[in-house]
């Protein structure tokens, strides 16, 4: 147990291995974007729905039970993360998921969610 800028630290060796490993402020910044973006209950819908494949807004309002606009607002903070991609076939476009990714990362907190009863 030693003290570090005034503060009590009890195993400095893994204190400083911490720190390091840590990825550039920028880096997290992004991350926390992008994990809050998946809060939203609504969000979520339309990544499942287009787990399935690809959609307009229009379906994809229907499908996950919001109005057009909100469908278009949440499908923007979708598109800002990446985590959907949009394909323009004439007048109407088509929502995707970005890539194979965006299901694992669904699919993975499922099942670490699952693992203490919560789903």
């Amino acid at each position: 147990m030693d003290r570090a800028d005034g503060l009590l630290v009890f195993h400095r060796e893994q204190v400083e291995q911490a720190a390091e490993s840590l990825p550039p402020q920028r880096e997290l910044e992004r991350l926390g974007e992008f994990f809050k973006v998946l809060t939203d209950p609504t969000r979520l819908k339309i990544l499942y729905a287009l787990g399935l494949g690809e959609l307009c807004v229009f379906d994809l309002s229907v499908s996950v039970g919001a109005g057009v606009s909100s469908a278009s607002h949440h499908l923007a903070a979708l598109k800002r993360v990446r985590l959907v991609k949009a394909r323009r076939d004439g007048r109407i476009i088509y929502y995707s998921l970005d890539d194979a990714h965006v299901n694992s990362i669904i699919k993975y907190a499922r099942e670490h969610l699952g693992e203490g009863g919560g789903l």
